[in-house]
């Protein structure tokens, strides 16, 4: 069996439960359309692939979240392909959660198996799981950005109890 790599990255963004849901929904439909995973190694990737950017393809579904009891909701199902050996393709799940009345805590944890067989795992382990957390992390901060400023353009439009001002 070969071995797969597990990580997870976890932000707060100040955007209701109720509405964080949506925003993310809509932020992934536009991702689906074009993305770009930076990795922030810049010189390994330099000498990986000649760019500091790697495109991917990106696709995302809805599953039923089963890991939390109670009122039932949806996780997203998020995976990318790199469409090169160097890069792995990545699985993984985006959780929300109420964190506080006004906040949501989103959780995005995932998985790939390290290319390049005996020499990737040894990859992985000095720098692969680095670069797969930090591509994981600018994901989820743009998608809490997005939120964010959803939610922000919401309140300043409506304010803060939804009447319009």
């Amino acid at each position: 069996m070969r071995h797969v790599t597990r990580v997870a990255v976890e932000r707060i963004a100040r955007c209701p439960f109720s509405i964080a849901h949506e925003y993310a929904e809509d932020y992934l439909r536009d991702a689906e359309r074009a993305v770009t995973i930076r990795v922030p190694v810049r010189d390994a990737l330099r000498a990986l692939s000649g760019k500091g950017r790697k495109p991917v393809q990106l696709v995302f579904a809805l599953h039923p979240d089963e890991t939390e009891s109670g009122r039932g909701h949806d996780a997203m199902l998020v995976e990318w392909r790199a469409g090169t050996r160097l890069f792995p393709d990545f699985h993984g799940t985006l959780r929300l959660r109420i964190a506080t009345v006004d906040t949501t805590r989103l959780t995005f944890e995932g998985a790939y198996r390290p290319p390049l067989g005996r020499s990737g795992i040894i990859f992985d382990v000095l720098i692969g799981r680095f670069i797969a957390r930090a591509a994981m992390a600018g994901l989820l901060r743009r998608i809490v950005e997005a939120l964010e400023y959803r939610e922000a353009e919401y309140r300043a439009r409506f304010g803060p109890s939804g009447i319009v001002i």
